[in-house]
């Protein structure tokens, strides 16, 4: 993923934003890891997260729903919001709206 997709705001709560241009596996896969840890190329460790947040535009609303519900189906979290919003893009000259998803989840 892109380091601009996957920010630690805070120790412990991480933002991912979902996109269409990888498949649902691969972000479910992505936030699972997230909650049990993983070790990366280099052997650097990373530690499980507390808090996670899910979001997603338009198209990727779905991967961001079955990303978070993959988590709670497997007892790794729970959720703990929905979010939706529908807020004004720019496509160049023009301004309309997009449909948008956030989804925390909390690590059990």
């Amino acid at each position: 993923m892109a380091e601009e997709d996957i920010k630690e705001t805070t120790p412990g709560v991480m933002d991912m934003k979902v996109t269409t241009k990888k498949s649902t596996g691969f972000y479910i896969k992505a936030a699972k890891s997230f909650f049990t840890g993983i070790e990366d190329k280099d052997g650097n460790k990373k530690e499980p997260v507390n808090v996670l947040n899910i979001s997603g535009l338009g198209d990727s609303i779905n991967t961001v729903v079955a990303s978070a519900a993959a988590i709670e189906s497997d007892g790794l979290g729970t959720i703990s919001k929905i979010e939706t919003s529908y807020p004004d893009m720019k496509s160049g000259a023009t301004t309309r709206g997009c449909p948008r998803i956030l989804v925390v989840v909390n690590k059990k």
